[in-house]
């Protein structure tokens, strides 16, 4: 009944254009984002099951507090803009990010992301030319690894690695893997078993030898993955010729936090 007169509160005092937004799917464990082209002033969850955290003024991260959550509404104003929805539980949502910004200089606006979001491609070669914005470093056999540069947009996640070869000898690249991981508490560390997810780069620019002494970048894209707060995404460089194995932890707070590209 509450929900009903929430539903009923709000549709009299919003204007007809309001903006109907998709559906949006949380879980317990992950995040869920909800991004827009301008400042979030109000956001109304129609129950305290879910709760919602306003980052950077255009970015919304929801979560719900309780497994099987009962679905409500939710009322959003960005701007002069109000948008109205429905929000509800899923153990393993298929869709973690919801991108609301006016991607061209119409006034129509596409849900069809796939259709509106650059290539990636593109965007790493775009990321040549960028400044670094984040620093994250892990020295190991000669060799330093830096992520300098972190970004997302409705599809991906971009990094830009900086890899310093200190040593004397080459570094002949063998694979770069990708797993994010979620740090259990010590409680529970001998009973869950360990959670992760293994993902592959849907584009990358990546050098096959890194010479003695020289310092080349590395570029990927990655599908979106939302992961707890305290997980974090494990970068693996594995030499071809030799032992040097070099892993760098990228914290999933970094990520949830990037800036869009």
């Amino acid at each position: 009944m509450n929900i009903l007169w929430t539903l009923a509160f709000w549709s009299i005092l919003l204007p007809a254009t309001a903006q109907h937004l998709d559906t949006i799917t949380v879980s317990v464990e992950g995040t869920s984002y909800v991004i827009f082209d301008e400042p979030i002033s109000l956001v109304n969850l129609g129950t305290k099951a879910y709760v919602g955290k306003v980052e950077n003024e255009r970015m919304l991260f929801l979560k719900a507090l309780a497994p099987n959550a009962t679905p409500t509404t939710l009322l959003i104003q960005a701007g002069s803009r109000l948008f109205t929805g429905y929000i509800r539980y899923e153990r393993n949502p298929l869709k973690s990010f919801y991108d609301y910004r006016v991607l061209d200089e119409g006034n129509t606006r596409s849900n069809q992301l796939s259709s509106t979001v650059a290539p990636a491609s593109s965007k790493l070669t775009r990321m040549k030319v960028i400044k670094p914005n984040t620093h994250i470093r892990e020295e190991k056999d000669g060799i330093d690894l830096e992520c300098v540069q972190l970004f997302n947009d409705a599809e991906r996640t971009y990094l830009k690695i900086a890899f310093h070869n200190t040593t004397t000898v080459a570094y002949v690249l063998d694979i770069v893997s990708f797993t994010y991981k979620e740090k259990l508490p010590r409680r529970l560390r001998n009973k869950v078993a360990p959670q992760f997810e293994e993902m592959k780069p849907d584009d990358r620019l990546e050098p096959a030898r890194i010479e003695a002494g020289r310092t080349e970048a590395f570029y990927y894209s990655l599908p979106l993955y939302s992961t707890t707060e305290d997980g974090y995404l494990e970068i693996i460089f594995r030499e071809k010729v030799g032992a040097r194995v070099v892993t760098l932890e990228v914290p999933a707070q970094k990520i949830m936090k990037a800036p869009l590209l």
